[in-house]
Protein backbone atom coordinates (compact mmCIF):
# COMPACT_ATOMS: atom_id res chain seq x y z
CA UNK A 1 0.00 0.00 0.00
CA UNK A 2 1.32 3.05 -0.73
CA UNK A 3 2.24 5.90 1.92
CA UNK A 4 0.06 8.96 1.54
CA UNK A 5 2.51 11.93 3.38
CA UNK A 6 0.10 14.24 5.19
CA UNK A 7 0.45 18.06 6.39
CA UNK A 8 2.14 18.06 9.24
CA UNK A 9 -0.53 20.94 10.30
CA UNK A 10 -4.47 20.03 9.10
CA UNK A 11 -6.44 22.59 7.49
CA UNK A 12 -8.51 24.43 9.89
CA UNK A 13 -12.42 24.45 9.79
CA UNK A 14 -14.75 26.89 9.39
CA UNK A 15 -15.42 27.09 12.71
CA UNK A 16 -11.62 27.33 13.63
CA UNK A 17 -11.48 30.15 11.15
CA UNK A 18 -14.14 32.40 12.96
CA UNK A 19 -12.33 31.71 15.92
CA UNK A 20 -8.89 33.19 14.51
CA UNK A 21 -10.57 36.36 12.70
CA UNK A 22 -12.68 36.94 16.13
CA UNK A 23 -8.91 36.96 18.00
CA UNK A 24 -7.31 38.96 15.69
CA UNK A 25 -10.21 41.50 15.34
CA UNK A 26 -9.67 41.75 19.24
CA UNK A 27 -5.94 42.25 19.43
CA UNK A 28 -6.27 44.92 16.46
CA UNK A 29 -8.85 46.95 18.73
CA UNK A 30 -6.65 46.31 21.88
CA UNK A 31 -3.46 47.25 20.44
CA UNK A 32 -5.46 50.67 19.01
CA UNK A 33 -6.77 51.33 22.21
CA UNK A 34 -3.68 51.02 24.31
CA UNK A 35 -2.05 53.12 21.74
CA UNK A 36 -5.20 55.77 22.48
CA UNK A 37 -5.12 55.19 26.18
CA UNK A 38 -0.79 56.20 26.44
CA UNK A 39 -1.06 59.05 24.23
CA UNK A 40 -3.47 60.47 26.10
CA UNK A 41 -1.84 60.52 29.01
CA UNK A 42 1.33 61.26 27.54
CA UNK A 43 1.77 63.18 24.43
CA UNK A 44 5.64 63.46 24.52
CA UNK A 45 8.43 61.18 22.92
CA UNK A 46 8.44 58.95 26.01
CA UNK A 47 4.64 58.63 25.32
CA UNK A 48 5.52 57.39 21.84
CA UNK A 49 8.53 54.86 22.98
CA UNK A 50 5.93 53.95 25.35
CA UNK A 51 3.26 53.12 22.46
CA UNK A 52 5.76 51.28 20.41
CA UNK A 53 7.70 49.47 23.00
CA UNK A 54 4.09 48.22 23.89
CA UNK A 55 3.35 46.87 20.76
CA UNK A 56 6.71 45.23 20.29
CA UNK A 57 6.58 43.21 23.43
CA UNK A 58 2.47 42.36 23.09
CA UNK A 59 3.31 41.36 19.15
CA UNK A 60 5.81 38.59 20.56
CA UNK A 61 3.89 37.36 23.35
CA UNK A 62 1.23 37.00 21.22
CA UNK A 63 2.93 35.31 18.70
CA UNK A 64 3.65 32.56 21.48
CA UNK A 65 0.10 31.96 22.44
CA UNK A 66 -1.34 31.84 18.84
CA UNK A 67 1.48 29.63 17.25
CA UNK A 68 0.42 26.03 16.36
CA UNK A 69 2.26 23.76 18.02
CA UNK A 70 3.11 21.44 15.54
CA UNK A 71 4.44 24.23 14.02
CA UNK A 72 7.98 23.51 12.27
CA UNK A 73 10.94 25.61 13.38
CA UNK A 74 11.42 28.61 11.07
CA UNK A 75 15.02 28.61 9.28
CA UNK A 76 15.86 31.97 10.51
CA UNK A 77 18.97 32.39 12.57
CA UNK A 78 22.07 34.63 14.30
CA UNK A 79 24.20 36.21 10.94
CA UNK A 80 21.25 35.04 8.34
CA UNK A 81 20.70 38.61 6.77
CA UNK A 82 19.19 37.32 3.20
CA UNK A 83 16.15 39.47 3.76
CA UNK A 84 17.84 42.32 4.66
CA UNK A 85 18.20 43.83 0.93
CA UNK A 86 14.59 45.25 0.77
CA UNK A 87 12.59 48.07 1.61
CA UNK A 88 11.11 48.24 5.37
CA UNK A 89 7.67 49.77 6.00
CA UNK A 90 7.57 51.78 9.31
CA UNK A 91 5.81 53.66 11.28
CA UNK A 92 7.29 56.92 12.91
CA UNK A 93 7.16 55.13 16.91
CA UNK A 94 9.65 52.95 15.09
CA UNK A 95 11.96 55.19 13.36
CA UNK A 96 12.39 57.29 16.89
CA UNK A 97 13.02 54.41 18.22
CA UNK A 98 15.39 53.42 16.19
CA UNK A 99 17.38 56.88 16.27
CA UNK A 100 17.18 57.20 19.73
CA UNK A 101 19.06 53.78 19.76
CA UNK A 102 21.57 54.91 17.21
CA UNK A 103 22.31 58.75 19.49
CA UNK A 104 22.44 56.39 22.88
CA UNK A 105 23.60 53.32 22.38
CA UNK A 106 26.78 53.69 19.83
CA UNK A 107 30.40 54.24 20.77
CA UNK A 108 31.12 57.52 19.02
CA UNK A 109 33.16 56.03 15.56
CA UNK A 110 30.36 53.19 15.34
CA UNK A 111 27.39 55.53 15.46
CA UNK A 112 29.47 58.10 12.64
CA UNK A 113 30.13 55.21 10.74
CA UNK A 114 26.32 53.57 11.28
CA UNK A 115 25.05 57.73 10.01
CA UNK A 116 27.30 57.70 6.97
CA UNK A 117 26.57 54.10 5.93
CA UNK A 118 22.85 55.56 6.13
CA UNK A 119 23.27 58.82 3.83
CA UNK A 120 25.47 57.08 1.29
CA UNK A 121 22.39 54.03 1.01
CA UNK A 122 19.64 56.45 0.94
CA UNK A 123 21.43 58.51 -1.71
CA UNK A 124 21.49 55.11 -3.93
CA UNK A 125 17.57 53.62 -3.39
CA UNK A 126 15.83 56.73 -2.41
CA UNK A 127 12.47 57.02 -3.88
CA UNK A 128 12.92 53.32 -5.72
CA UNK A 129 9.73 51.02 -5.16
CA UNK A 130 10.21 47.73 -3.31
CA UNK A 131 10.62 46.17 -6.39
CA UNK A 132 13.01 47.72 -8.00
CA UNK A 133 15.11 48.43 -4.24
CA UNK A 134 15.19 44.58 -3.68
CA UNK A 135 16.98 44.26 -7.26
CA UNK A 136 19.87 46.53 -6.63
CA UNK A 137 21.34 43.92 -3.86
CA UNK A 138 22.32 46.38 -1.41
CA UNK A 139 22.79 45.22 2.29
CA UNK A 140 21.02 47.16 4.69
CA UNK A 141 22.89 50.24 6.61
CA UNK A 142 22.27 48.54 9.94
CA UNK A 143 24.43 45.11 8.57
CA UNK A 144 27.20 44.60 10.22
CA UNK A 145 28.65 41.35 9.54
CA UNK A 146 26.14 40.08 8.26
CA UNK A 147 24.37 41.09 11.93
CA UNK A 148 21.94 44.09 12.51
CA UNK A 149 23.30 46.26 15.35
CA UNK A 150 19.93 47.85 15.68
CA UNK A 151 18.33 44.16 16.19
CA UNK A 152 16.54 45.21 19.69
CA UNK A 153 14.69 47.49 18.04
CA UNK A 154 14.30 46.31 14.81
CA UNK A 155 10.95 47.58 13.35
CA UNK A 156 7.92 45.25 13.55
CA UNK A 157 8.26 44.59 9.96
CA UNK A 158 11.51 42.78 10.30
CA UNK A 159 10.47 41.49 13.26
CA UNK A 160 7.71 39.26 11.88
CA UNK A 161 9.86 38.26 8.45
CA UNK A 162 10.42 34.78 8.89
CA UNK A 163 11.19 31.68 6.23
CA UNK A 164 11.35 28.28 6.51
CA UNK A 165 13.67 27.49 3.12
CA UNK A 166 17.03 29.52 3.35
CA UNK A 167 16.99 28.86 -0.56
CA UNK A 168 13.88 30.72 -0.94
CA UNK A 169 15.36 33.46 0.83
CA UNK A 170 18.91 33.30 -1.13
CA UNK A 171 16.66 33.54 -4.35
CA UNK A 172 14.94 36.62 -3.51
CA UNK A 173 17.94 38.10 -2.76
CA UNK A 174 19.29 37.86 -6.27
CA UNK A 175 16.52 38.08 -8.38
CA UNK A 176 14.18 40.64 -5.84
CA UNK A 177 11.46 39.65 -3.05
CA UNK A 178 8.00 38.62 -4.41
CA UNK A 179 5.29 38.57 -1.87
CA UNK A 180 4.44 35.11 -2.33
CA UNK A 181 8.30 33.90 -2.85
CA UNK A 182 8.83 33.66 1.12
CA UNK A 183 6.61 31.40 3.23
CA UNK A 184 6.18 33.27 6.65
CA UNK A 185 5.55 31.40 9.70
CA UNK A 186 1.73 31.78 9.88
CA UNK A 187 0.99 33.21 13.49
CA UNK A 188 3.67 36.00 13.72
CA UNK A 189 2.61 36.57 10.25
CA UNK A 190 -0.87 37.40 11.19
CA UNK A 191 0.20 38.63 14.98
CA UNK A 192 2.25 41.00 13.60
CA UNK A 193 0.24 42.52 10.87
CA UNK A 194 -2.42 42.90 13.37
CA UNK A 195 -1.05 44.81 15.73
CA UNK A 196 1.01 46.50 13.34
CA UNK A 197 -2.28 47.74 12.15
CA UNK A 198 -3.88 48.52 15.50
CA UNK A 199 -0.55 50.34 16.22
CA UNK A 200 -0.86 52.44 13.02
CA UNK A 201 -4.93 53.21 13.55
CA UNK A 202 -4.59 54.24 17.24
CA UNK A 203 -1.81 56.46 15.92
CA UNK A 204 -4.56 58.03 13.70
CA UNK A 205 -7.09 58.69 16.18
CA UNK A 206 -4.85 59.91 18.54
CA UNK A 207 -2.36 62.10 16.30
CA UNK A 208 -5.17 62.81 13.11
CA UNK A 209 -2.94 66.17 12.13
CA UNK A 210 0.41 63.60 12.07
CA UNK A 211 2.00 62.27 9.09
CA UNK A 212 1.15 58.52 9.51
CA UNK A 213 1.91 57.25 5.88
CA UNK A 214 3.99 54.26 5.54
CA UNK A 215 7.55 55.28 5.66
CA UNK A 216 10.76 53.83 3.99
CA UNK A 217 13.10 52.56 6.96
CA UNK A 218 16.41 54.50 5.93
CA UNK A 219 14.72 57.48 4.34
CA UNK A 220 13.15 57.75 7.38
CA UNK A 221 16.05 57.57 9.76
CA UNK A 222 17.60 59.62 7.92
CA UNK A 223 14.77 62.28 7.57
CA UNK A 224 14.51 62.02 11.94
CA UNK A 225 18.58 62.29 11.96
CA UNK A 226 18.61 65.74 9.75
CA UNK A 227 16.04 67.59 12.60
CA UNK A 228 16.24 68.03 16.13
CA UNK A 229 13.65 67.76 18.04
CA UNK A 230 12.07 65.66 15.55
CA UNK A 231 9.54 63.50 17.71
CA UNK A 232 7.76 66.72 19.03
CA UNK A 233 7.97 68.18 15.16
CA UNK A 234 6.17 65.35 13.96
CA UNK A 235 3.43 65.18 16.80
CA UNK A 236 2.63 69.12 16.04
CA UNK A 237 2.23 67.68 12.87
CA UNK A 238 4.74 69.21 10.73
CA UNK A 239 5.92 67.22 7.14
CA UNK A 240 8.85 65.79 8.81
CA UNK A 241 9.08 62.98 6.28
CA UNK A 242 7.65 64.02 3.59
CA UNK A 243 10.91 63.07 1.83
CA UNK A 244 10.84 59.61 3.22
CA UNK A 245 7.15 58.02 1.78
CA UNK A 246 7.55 54.19 0.93
CA UNK A 247 6.57 54.98 -2.82
CA UNK A 248 3.73 52.25 -4.08
CA UNK A 249 2.98 50.56 -0.67
CA UNK A 250 0.10 51.00 1.84
CA UNK A 251 -0.99 49.99 5.03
Amino acid sequence: MQHVSRPLIASMTSEQCTREEAFLSQLRTAESETVINILNQELTPGGLNTVIENASGFAEAMTHKFRHPDTPPVACKEGCSWCCYQSVSVTAPEIFRITRFITIMHQETDRINLIDRLYKLNEKIHGLPPKARAKKRLPCAFLEGNRCVIYSVRPLACAEFTSFNVQDCKKGQRVGFNPESIIHEKARMLVYGTILNGLINGLRRSLPKSDNTPLELIAAVVCALSENEAEMSWISGSQLFADAHLTGEKI
